[in-house]
């Protein structure tokens, strides 16, 4: 019976266990499906540079005939012969430069997708335990009425309160109710909301820890030396143009040698040759090096304007930030008074009958309002602030 008992415990223990932000950080990093696909990207164009550096296949070329001259001789004839093409060196060196360049944008790309998913999972953890506080709020602010309705239906029965009054009260209670099985359905809506970005099983079982959500403050920290991924990668393909003008800048880009065996009626001959284009017969080359400038520049302005456009979000995000934290003090101060000084006046009043049971249910919503409006506040501060860690490409 104590192993059935003790089994059962620890069963709830793991059920209930709890995780935390950077754990399911740490998660989303080594399990995570867009994770395991940038390692698997980061692979492929490995492979695929190695693949275009590479020298190509020698090339076997045969052919055969039966021939029937004006001589005396007939028969046979066949050639048979091997032929290799190589790239001009500096050409191969811009395309590898190129495909290099070009896969490591791709790969910064996908990197700056996943921090902005990180971001997401930040901000959702953080809406959620605020619903989860919500909840716990409610619930001592619903008890707390029911335990008062409990005595005030007693007053009832002994005739010391009106009907009236009593009908007053149990709407209240029914409303109360109905708002804090609200409260719940919006809590579990931000829990799937969550789970739909982290996409783990581990986290379906846990209870978020919501001890290590951010502190908000009035001025943040923040170090913007760092170049941003997104530049990054249009640097990255900066340079892959550039490769691709240096491509196009040369007399020849390859040369073909061959070699073969010609077994003829009446002659036998081994042939060598070589190949080379001739670019200068053909505007091709230059018309690819116009587009490579072309490409370049376009790169280059479009880098200007993301610096520009971060700049902009970063100033408005930071007033809004601001605006939030001022709203947050602002509640906080007005909550405090009204808690603290105002509420225990009025419940003495009501107690002692100076008061009716309206004017103290409409305190006790104004309240309970103030609270919901420190809460969105908060909701509000967090979403500012995520979406200025993600344009900042800020990871922790």
């Amino acid at each position: 019976m104590r192993l059935i008992l003790l089994i059962l415990i620890t069963s709830v223990l793991v059920k209930a266990s709890t995780i935390s932000l950077d754990e399911i950080l740490q998660k989303l990093r080594y399990e995570h499906p867009v994770s395991k696909s940038i390692k698997a990207y980061e692979a492929l164009y490995k492979a695929d540079n190695k693949a275009k550096s590479s020298r190509e296949a020698l090339q076997l070329i045969t052919d055969g005939s039966y021939a029937k001259p004006d001589l005396d001789k007939f028969g046979y004839e066949y050639s048979i012969g091997v032929e290799q093409k190589f790239m001009n060196s500096s050409v191969k060196e811009s395309l590898s430069k190129s495909a290099r360049y070009q896969s490591d944008a791709e790969i910064l790309n996908l990197k700056h997708d996943f921090l902005l998913l990180e971001n997401d999972v930040r901000l959702l953890y953080h809406l959620n335990c605020l619903d989860k506080q919500a909840i716990e709020q409610y619930k001592a602010s619903y008890l707390s009425f029911k335990t008062l309705y409990t005595k005030k239906e007693k007053a009832y029965k002994y005739g010391e309160i009106s009907k009236k009054e009593l009908l007053q009260l149990q709407i209240e209670l029914d409303r109360l109710n109905s708002e804090y099985k609200h409260i719940e359905n919006e809590e579990k809506t931000s829990r799937n909301n969550l789970q739909s970005k982290i996409l783990l099983p581990i986290f379906e079982e846990s209870v978020l820890s919501c001890k290590d959500t951010y502190a908000v403050t009035e001025k943040l920290v923040i170090n913007n030396n760092e170049i941003s991924l997104q530049v990054k990668s249009l640097n990255k393909k900066i340079k892959s143009a550039q490769s691709d003008f240096n491509q196009y800048d040369s007399i020849f880009d390859s040369y073909t040698l061959f070699a073969a065996y010609q077994d003829e009626i009446d002659t036998k001959r081994f042939v060598v040759g070589l190949s080379i284009p001739l670019n200068f017969t053909s505007p091709i080359n230059e018309e690819k090096r116009a587009a490579a400038m072309h490409k370049k520049s376009a790169l280059e302005y479009e880098k200007q304007g993301l610096r520009l456009e971060r700049e902009s979000k970063m100033k408005l995000l930071e007033k809004r930030l601001l605006q939030s934290y001022q709203n947050i003090e602002s509640v906080k101060s007005m909550l405090n008074k009204y808690e603290n000084e105002l509420m225990p006046l009025i419940e003495r009043g009501y107690r002692l009958g100076e008061d009716s049971a309206i004017e103290y249910l409409l305190s006790q919503r104004e309240m309970w309002m103030y609270k919901k409006d420190l809460i969105q506040h908060h909701k509000n501060y967090y979403e500012m602030l995520f979406k200025l860690y993600s344009i900042l490409e800020i990871k922790d």
